[in-house]
């Protein structure tokens, strides 16, 4: 059921000393001190998530069975904390409460005891102890490793059970994200079962006994310093997020965000936290970074908390976005267009990627110029721009060619003062170009035309230049003219754009019948990749050397980013 064979299973959890199993380092906390992490070796990493992949599936068929909503949302899929937040939203009485040492109090005898004693499972000891000698470090659930969090949601279910049975008996709801706990009511007066105020000071709630005695049965401990109470009126926070009227972020952690991407896009660098003095006295100093996946992961949970209660259909986001859309825009044009290390390929099509690494690894005169093969794989000299991921949506690319035009207003918008009320970008490496590649028919007029309106360049159908240079490290192909209009399947053999798939015929149009064709994505999928070794992608050699001809033309100027 792990996929290992019971040797080498036997060789990874028995024959390894338990001290070289796991590497330990610290993380800072947010609220001070250090948290341990103990990151298990590659061997015992695959087994236990190979061990997750399979706990995983029993959670979801033990919840599935008792047809009841679950009423925690870490480590779950689709567990987020902005779903764990919206049970509490416009409540009177909000307590939350944290877990000490939640990992931890996970240790082998318990997880061994769970895997035996639960009725979902009720294992025999042999499997029992082999599951805890997997997951636990020799003590307990380390925190770093892949099936520690599955095994902590299956064994705390018992905790959900009986806070629920509880929370329903007093009127209020539940909810856990991991180790934080949440109750909430809409009841004039909150139930003394769960927290009482004190009459001397009505900023402090002392916890029920009652509640105390519930999680410690359950085999859990609260950290009394955490607990706090929020009342309507102040601000209700759940899980670090703002539940008063609605969902959302804190203002403070907003502007925070916006502070890092102006530093970014005028300097090259951010500040993320600050390092501790050197000196008795000293002031701290910020730690600076250019690194771009932090302030990614922090706008990308802004966007994604917001976007919970976003009902406006997309094409009314775009046209009249939010600031945290805008912001989160402006930083993912930073990402590829500026700050980019590689040349980035920008197609209007989904699957036209494919057929372009296919036609570079299968055509060798343009080894090394655009790729070469090497130990791990092909290694291309440019990336792709992805269509299936939140990134197009952002930027308005949905991977159809009018769609296109919006790069080169984003160039406007972000570089041109003159175009754009925003602050222009100062600190502008672009060490490599943008290159648009699009079909040279009729779809090509949207991008022509705001090409031509903003920057004079003209392109048609009927121009033949090789490259057209738009701005900075922008550049657009077309696909090749000799026959007029064409598109990037015409240079495959007509022999394998005739093939049928169940009595159906390609068709690269946008719309097509179900009944009788099958599109783009299927060609790839079923006809492209398949027979790659056995197809002659000469035809694409004029549009592979109109890229060469771009990556020989652009040269970087020199960027002297401004003095922070």
């Amino acid at each position: 059921m792990l996929g290992f064979k019971p040797s080498a299973l036997t060789s990874i959890v028995y024959q390894i000393l338990p001290a070289n199993k796991y590497t330990t380092f610290t993380i800072p906390k947010k609220s001070g001190g250090t948290r341990i992490i103990k990151a298990p070796i590659p061997k015992l990493k695959k087994l236990q998530k190979h061990l997750s992949h399979l706990l995983y599936g029993c959670l979801v068929e033990i919840e599935t069975g008792r047809k009841a909503s679950p009423v925690s949302y870490g480590f779950r899929k689709k567990g987020t904390i902005a779903a764990n937040a919206k049970n509490h939203k416009r409540r009177r009485y909000v307590l939350n409460l944290d877990l000490v040492d939640f990992f931890p109090t996970f240790h082998f005898g318990r997880v061994r005891g769970f895997f035996l004693k639960d009725k979902s499972f009720e294992l025999t000891d042999e499997v029992a102890t082999t599951i805890a000698q997997i997951a636990c470090d020799g003590v307990a659930l380390p925190q770093g490793s892949p099936c520690s969090p599955v095994i902590s949601e299956l064994i705390g279910q018992i905790l959900d059970v009986r806070l629920l049975k509880f929370a329903k008996k007093h009127g209020v709801r539940y909810s856990r994200y991991a180790d934080d706990i949440t109750f909430s009511t809409n009841q004039k007066d909150f139930p003394p079962a769960l927290a009482v105020q004190d009459p001397n000071d009505q900023s402090v709630w002392t916890l029920g006994d009652e509640l105390i005695k519930k999680i410690g049965n359950a085999g859990f401990n609260i950290n009394i310093k955490k607990t706090r109470m929020n009342l309507r009126g102040s601000r209700q926070t759940v899980t670090g997020l703002v539940v008063n009227e609605k969902i959302n972020i804190k203002s403070e952690y907003y502007r925070k965000s916006r502070a890092m991407c102006d530093a970014l896009f005028q300097t090259g660098e951010y500040y993320r936290s600050f390092l501790p003095p050197k000196n008795l006295g000293d002031e701290p100093s910020p730690e600076l970074t250019n690194s771009l996946s932090p302030l990614e992961g922090i706008l990308n949970h802004i966007y994604t908390v917001t976007q919970t209660e976003e009902c406006r259909p997309v094409q009314e986001q775009r046209k009249y976005p939010r600031a945290i859309r805008t912001l989160f825009r402006r930083f993912l044009f930073y990402k590829y267009c500026i700050a980019l290390k590689v040349p980035l390929i920008i197609t209007e099509g989904k699957t036209d990627p494919v057929y372009l690494r296919e036609a570079i690894k299968r055509r060798p005169q343009f080894h090394p110029l655009l790729g070469q093969p090497g130990k791990g794989g092909f290694n291309f000299v440019a990336q792709f721009f992805r269509y299936d991921g939140q990134s197009s949506e952002i930027m308005d690319l949905g991977g159809g060619t009018s769609e296109l035009k919006s790069i080169p207003l984003d160039y406007l918008r972000n570089i041109d003062s003159s175009k754009s009320s925003r602050k222009p970008f100062k600190h502008k490496p672009m060490l490599c170009p943008v290159i648009l590649v699009l079909d040279n028919d009729d779809g090509l007029s949207g991008v022509a035309s705001t090409i031509k309106k903003n920057f004079g360049i003209t392109i048609t159908i009927g121009s033949t230049a090789a490259f057209y240079h738009i701005m900075e490290n922008l550049y657009l192909i077309k696909t090749p003219e000799a026959h007029g209009k064409s598109c990037i399947e015409d240079m495959f053999p007509k022999q394998w754009l005739g093939q049928q798939l169940n009595g159906k015929k390609f068709s690269s149009k946008s719309k097509i019948d179900p009944n009788k064709e099958y599109g783009k994505e299927i060609f790839a999928k079923r006809i492209v990749i398949p027979n790659a070794n056995n197809i002659d992608f000469s035809g694409f050699d004029e549009l592979l050397e109109r890229i060469v001809k771009v990556l020989d033309d652009y040269k970087p100027k020199p960027d002297t980013p401004s003095t922070p």
